[in-house]
Order: C-alpha cells, then structure tokens, then sequence
C-alpha cells in the first residue's frame, strides 16, 4: 500500500511540470520502500525453501543461489543449505546420467552455483564440498559433460573458482588440500577446452579465463614463485606442475593467435586482465611480444575509454613483461592528472608510477617537487608540469598520497616513494608526509603518538622504503644550481634533514630496523642489501640489525644465498662504511664469489668474472676489505685480474669491451690507491700491485651526465677532496696562538710515499692522501672531523668513542647556500672511511689526532683543550 501511495504522488507531481526535463528531476521516492519490501519477500522465500528444501532440483537449487547473490541476499546458512542440497542432488545425478546421458546434470548448474558464491563472497564447508563434487563431475568418464559446457559457463566457472580461492583467509591455508586440488581439476578441464575451441570464446571468456589461472598460479613455475615470495599471489601446490604448465603454455600461445585477429573487440578491462594474466604466469615468447605490443596500440588508440584500475594495472603488465613503447605510457599516464587524481584507488595510483619508473618513462620537469635544494624562481610552474604527461602523473600520485596516506597500503606507499626515487624524481614534500604518517611528526611524537607504524611492510617493502629514503638524499649531488654549499657525505647527510628533519629520519630508520630484526629470516639477499645500503648511505647504524644481518648472512648456506654480485658488495660496502665488524662475513662470501666467477673448468678470466660482477662492485669489494682490515688470500687476487686483467697487465681498452663500461670510474681510482696501499703494509704476501702507469688509460671519460653518475653509482668510497672548513680555519688560528707549527690541508703524493717509505703505488705520481692540519717535522697530524666523519648510532650503550648530545638541529643558510646544524645525534662514532686513513696514517708513523666538531662548539677555552689534546 505504502509502494502504490508514493508511486501515486511522485506521477502527480510530475503531471504538474510541463517539460520532460522538468518532470526528470522529480525522484523516484518510491524505490527505496519497494527495496525494502523486496528484501523482506525474498527472506520469506528463503525461510520457505529452507523448509521444502529437499524437494528442489539441482537446478532450481543453483537458479537459488544465482538469484540471492544477484539481489545481494545471500546468507552463509542458506548457502550452506542449498549448496548441501545441491550436492546430495549431483552425487543423485551423477549414478543415472551414465545409464542415460539425458539425466546428465546441466553446466549451468554448476557454473551459476560457483558464481553465486564467488559473488557473494561467502565461503564453508558447503562450497568446499560443491567445488569437489564439480570436479568429480567434470573428470566422470574422461570429461565427456565437458562438451556440453558453454564457453561463458567454462569461463564463469573459472572465475568463480579462481575469485573464492583469493577470498580464502590464511587460517584455512593447512587443511585446504583438497579443495586445491578440486580446483586445479576444474582449471585444467576449463585449459583443455580453450585449446581445442578458443574460437568460441568471446573476448569476455578469454579474458576472465586467463585472469582465473594467474589469480591462483595455475601453470605458474615454481621457480618463478620462488623469485616472487614477497607479493600476495596464490600459488596451488600441483602434483602435474610439468604438465600443467605445458598445457597452460600451448593454450596462451593458442590464445595469444586467436586473440590478435580481435583485439579492437576486447574492453578495456579485458585488454588489462588479459596482459595481467600472461604477466602473472610468466610466458614468454615471440607470440606474447606480438600480443603485449597490440595491447599497447589498442591502449595507444583508445586510452580515454580505460578506467583507473585498468591504467594502473595494464602498465604494471607492460613493465613486468619488459615491454617498453614510451608512446603508449605517456598515453596511459595522460590519464592520470591532478584534476583527475582523486577518483584513483591508491593501488591505482601505485601500480601506474611504479609502472612508469621501471619502464624508465623520464620526466621532463624531475626538479618540479624540489623544494629543497632548488630555489622557487628556478622550479617549473604548475602550467609546465601539466605540459608533461609524465611528470603530471608523479604530481597528481604524490599529491594524493600526501592528501590521503591513512587510505593506502605498505605496499603502495613503498611503490610510490620507490618510483619517486627509481625515476631520479627529488620530491621532499611526499617522504616528509609519509615518515610523520609512519612514525608521527616531532610534535605529534612529543605527546605520544608514534604514527601509524611499519606492520605491513614485508621485508622487501622495508628495503625499498630505506633505498627510496636514502636515494632522495643521494639524488641531490646531480640537481644543477643546488643551494647546498657541503659535497659529498656530508651533501648527503644535510639534504636527508633538510627533506625530512633530523629526527623523523632518525625514528623512522629506527623503527624499520626493529621490524626488521622481527622479520630478519624472512629477507632475501636484495632486501637485506637495500636496508644496509641505505643505512649506510645516510650514515646511520642500528648496531643490533646489523648484528642480525651479520649472523643471517653467515649462518645461511652458501649453496642457498643466491646472492646477485651488487647485492654482496653494497652489503659488504655498508658494513665497512659504518666501520662496523663483519665477523668473517667476507670470508663466508668468498668460495661463492669465485664459484660465480669461474668457467666450466672451475677458472676465472676476464670474460667469466664479467658476466657476474661489474668493475665498480669490484672496486667497492676490495675497498671494504681494506676499511675491515680482511684481505681473503683467494678474493683479493680475483678482485685485481677483474679490475686490471689477468697479473694486472690486462688492456684497458680490452676490458672496456669485456665489462661494456667506459673505463673504471675517477672515484674507483682514487679508492684502489687506498686499497693498494693498504695491502702493501698488512698484507705483502699477497704480491698484488697496480697497473704499471696506473691510472693513466684507465679512467672513464666525463661523457655521462652528472645526474646519471649518481644514479649508476650508489655506493662511493673514498675521494680526495680538498676544502678547507671556517672550523679548521678557526682551529688553526688558536693552535698557532699556542705555538703549534703546523701546515693547513698537508698533500700526500705516490712519489712522497716511495721516497719516504719505500711504497710504490704508481709510476705517475698521484696526490690522494691529505691531513687537515699537520705538523711534518713531529709527524702530528690533526684531522678537524666534521659531520661527514662519523656514523650516527640509533641504539645501544654509550662507549669510550661514542660522544652524547641529545638537543634537535637546525636548518642553516649562509651566501645564498643552505646546510643543517648537527646536533641531535644522541650518539657518534668514526665511519669507515675516516677509520681506514688513521690507520694508514699511522702505519706511516704519524700520530694522528682528532677534534670532533660536537666537542670542540661546547668547548669554552679553544687553547687548553688543544693543549690538552696534544699532550695526550
């Protein structure tokens, strides 16, 4: 009565306006009442068949189910009931059919029934007990019902099965055997018809039936599992995995062909799972290049008609798959704008810059979000990066990830953050943002609220956070017109606070080491290299993960680590940068290294050391031994035949070719002096020495851009760099006040070290060894340490070389540059650097002294607190 009442006045006022338009603004109020009424009907029916139950068939069983998940009224006890109905009636079926194939139960049935659970996103006992006997049908008598299936019921099917496995919780994982292998029966039978008739499938079918193998890895490798165990996917354990995967590669290969006569057929959604699909499982091949590059056309033609997820996640294909066609991703990313941003999901928003960043899509305006180290008046204007397809797809991600950071995943925020420091795209504002959503701001921390924290992040998403955080630092060496006036660490150091704040760094880094140390087993060889790395590079040390690491490393077996050769020598250069024990690490990678770099006949040459480890990886190895003081007998020698050729006589022009590099880098040159000499005084036994004539011919040319030589160059070692400081200048005048004959910024040359000391390092003499400030005569050096000296310590007790200063820094600007005033280091200690030159230093005989720039601002009397130091 309430329905007829107000359908009854909604025509009466309607027949009082006079135009269609005006009468189409009047609402159907009586919707909603006639909602209400139709759900109360349909839970009448529901108690009603719950009642008659066993006197449905199997198909007003499965019409049932389909109906309630349609209307949205499904309900886990009347699923439960019907789908145990349906059963009794298929296992009914299933005796006669053979006697008489018109008995034979109907494929819709079966594939109305799976849809309906997989729509209403229910899960029991019920439907685990349906998948099971779908699949019993299905193999009766060699597949014969297999025929009677349509195409769409096939795909529905699939789907269906696919969607209720990904729904599963991980408390169900240990007992779900049997449902595993029911589905990959039901797959295979859904593979086999395609491969027979994919010309019957419509696009639709295609499609949701390639989405449904990949969703639960039907006909993935195992292998290829293996190498991705850091994402969400589901992989059914098969006891055919061979055989599957043959099957699933014949019928995407038939797929693939059939497909390319009809892509202009395919939505756009189909277009997406399609690609994703064929990604997931990994198949290659010239035909998936054919499909992948006509997926792109079709995407290239018609991208305004692709919605948010399919941009997202088509990319994410495009760049998995390897296939690059920048045409086609800045079409894709044209659709991604600021006006646009807010209607992507955050996986939306991740999928398609993380896309654009391993594709190498490069923005035009990277400097946009520097609001650091680039003054306003040289960064481009809102109307230039709305020019750019590429760089208004980073502005409009990171706008919303700032605007909305509660709304997205661990993974997503990495994604993001990562793509932003992957594509050299500096962009302070965002990983600001993200670390006081992680840990809470400075203030929000002082009354108590430490931010969302880091559950969630895998062990991957932890290293890629600390890289992506660490790299945003590294990236500003390359910003022309930069107004940091430091070089070098010190550059590095002073751009993370001015990014972040010296303290948000600090707790962010803090809180990703103790959830790695939760999780430490759990991280593959990259992921421990990333954390350190970044670590490391921002000159910050969690002494108790670096414990962990170190024991993680070695307690592993050599025949499992699978380490890659980057990923051994950033670890190892970390280590040894933050001048932190190794414990045999060294030794433990050593037989691995060799093995690596050996041919079939168990030798190392050029041409096998090549294929597994680059010049610069060698030069960062043979660096950190010297800086730990280890030189393995039988990983030194193999480190100078890869830098220098077999005997280190090898051609430089020959092992340009051999590596495809342009020569070794000038910070490398700078770094084996270090090494070499190193070796000459604690480990002779060795016999190892530099090129005759080295460096000359062996340096790279300067033909790369600044900015790419900070991308292609992580890690960095030792460079002599000679800047005289206002501090040193400042200490210098009050030791000449005390009488203290000295010399400010005293060279060191290969020609001094061979007339003095009898070290020869090289025939062309070469200054790299310096002192701040040196008396010669006395051999005194005194060695001003600034900020870029030391390494931050984030945990543990105080020690004798540890100094304690808790107060917050400060940005500084002085002559138009800017820099940071260090002082909220709780605790200090040297690096590995600084630690490597006092002990060549004092292999040489001097006294080497060190005036910490902490001390020496609290220092009241300048003059007693040098004369103090040079009576020690």
């Amino acid at each position: 009565m309430k329905v007829r009442t107000e359908v009854l006045e909604v025509a009466k006022e309607r027949s009082r306006l006079k135009t269609p338009a005006e009468r189409a603004t009047v609402k159907n109020k009586w919707i909603p009442t006639l909602s209400q009424l139709s759900g109360k009907l349909l839970d009448m029916i529901a108690t009603n068949v719950l009642i008659i139950l066993k006197d449905f068939n199997s198909q007003e069983l499965a019409n049932l189910l389909y109906a309630f998940a349609s209307a949205g009224r499904a309900d886990l006890l009347l699923f439960e009931s019907l789908s145990d109905q349906l059963v009794i009636n298929m296992r009914d079926k299933s005796k006669l059919y053979s006697k008489n194939i018109k008995l034979r139960p109907k494929p819709q049935e079966f594939s109305n029934s799976v849809w309906a659970f997989a729509s209403a996103g229910l899960r029991g006992e019920g439907l685990v007990k349906l998948i099971e006997q779908v699949a019993e049908i299905l193999d009766h008598d060699n597949g014969a019902i297999v025929q009677d299936f349509k195409p769409q019921e096939l795909s529905n099917t699939a789907w269906g099965v696919a969607t209720l496995l990904a729904k599963r919780g991980s408390e169900e994982l240990p007992s779900n055997n049997k449902e595993d292998q029911a589905a990959l029966r039901i797959l295979r039978w859904v593979a086999k018809s395609m491969e027979e008739r994919v010309e019957d499938f419509k696009p639709q079918e295609i499609s949701n039936s390639v989405w449904a193998f990949a969703t639960v890895g039907f006909g993935v490798s195992s292998n290829l599992v293996q190498l991705n165990t850091n994402n969400e996917y589901i992989y059914l354990e098969s006891d055919r995995e061979e055989a599957d995967r043959d099957l699933v590669t014949r019928v995407l290969d038939i797929v693939a062909d059939n497909a390319m006569k009809r892509l202009h057929r395919f939505r756009p959604q189909e277009l997406n799972n399609l690609a994703w699909g064929i990604c997931r499982l990994g198949c290659y091949g010239d035909k998936m290049d054919k499909l992948f590059e006509g997926v792109g056309q079709e995407l290239l033609k018609r991208h305004s008609y692709f919605k948010p997820q399919d941009i997202g996640t088509t990319l994410w294909s495009f760049a998995t798959f390897e296939y690059f066609n920048e045409d086609v991703y800045r079409a894709a990313a044209s659709e991604l704008t600021l006006r646009k941003s807010r209607s992507f999901k955050p996986q939306e928003l991740s999928n398609t810059v993380w896309a654009l960043a391993t594709a190498g899509a490069i923005p035009q305006y990277a400097d946009a979000f520097d609001t650091t180290v680039i003054p306003k008046t040289k960064r481009p204007s809102l109307k230039k990066v709305t020019s750019d397809s590429i760089t208004e797809c980073f502005a409009a991600a990171t706008t919303e990830l700032m605007r909305r950071p509660h709304e997205f995943k661990a993974q997503e925020i990495k994604d993001v953050l990562w793509s932003l420091s992957k594509a050299a795209i500096r962009h302070p504002g965002v990983f600001k943002r993200v670390a006081e959503h992680l840990v809470g701001s400075d203030d929000d921390f002082e009354h108590g609220n430490s931010g969302r924290g880091m559950e969630g992040f895998s062990p991957q998403g932890l290293g890629n956070l600390a890289w992506a955080y660490a790299k945003q630092a590294q990236l500003a060496a390359a910003v022309n017109d930069s107004t940091i006036g430091s070089t070098g660490r010190l550059a590095v150091y002073e751009t993370s606070c001015l990014d972040v704040g010296e303290n948000l760094v600090r707790r962010l880094f803090s809180r990703i080491a103790e959830t790695g140390i939760k999780n430490i087993h759990r991280f593959k060889p990259q992921d421990l290299s990333n954390t350190c790395w970044a670590f490391s590079t921002l000159g910050l040390l969690h002494s108790e993960f670096f414990q962990r690491v170190r024991q993680e490393v070695n307690g592993r077996s050599t025949v499992t680590m699978k380490f890659k050769a980057q990923e051994i020598a950033n670890l190892v250069w970390s280590f040894a940068t933050l001048n932190v024990e190794a414990s045999s690490m060294i030794e433990r990678f050593t037989p691995f290294i060799v093995q690596m770099c050996s041919n079939d006949n168990g030798e190392y040459t050029e041409e096998s050391i090549a294929r597994y480890i680059k010049r610069q990886e060698v030069a960062n190895l043979a660096w950190s031994c010297a800086v730990l003081g280890e030189y393995p007998k039988n990983l030194m020698p193999l480190l100078y035949d890869a830098l220098f050729g077999k005997d280190c006589r090898g051609d430089p022009d020959y092992l340009k070719k051999v590596y495809g590099d342009d020569g070794i880098q000038k910070q490398t040159i700078m770094t084996m002096f270090y090494v070499q000499m190193a070796l000459q005084i604690e480990a002779p036994d060795l016999g190892l020495s530099l090129p005759c004539g080295f460096p000359s011919g062996w340096q790279e040319s300067d033909n790369k851009s600044k900015r790419q030589k900070i991308i292609d160059n992580e890690t960095g070692s030792t460079m002599l760099q000679i800047t005289t400081s206002k501090l040193q200048q400042n200490i210098s005048r009050t030791l000449n006040k005390i009488g203290f004959d000295h010399k400010i910024e005293h060279l060191i040359s290969t020609d001094d070290l061979q007339a003095e000391y009898g070290i020869s390092l090289s025939t062309i003499n070469q200054e790299f060894l310096s002192l701040d400030i040196a008396n010669i005569d006395k051999l005194i050096g005194i060695e001003v340490d600034g900020p870029g000296h030391f390494v931050n310590i984030l945990d543990g007790e105080e020690s004798e070389d540890v100094s304690n200063n808790t107060s917050g820094g400060m940005m500084r600007i002085g002559r138009g540059k800017t820099g940071w005033e260090f002082t909220a280091n709780s605790q200090q200690k040297i690096n590995g650097p600084t630690a490597l030159k006092h002990r060549l230093m004092s292999h040489l005989g001097w006294k080497i002294l060190h005036i910490p720039y902490f001390d020496w601002r609290q220092e009241k009397d300048g003059e007693e607190y040098c004369r103090r130091l040079l009576n020690e």
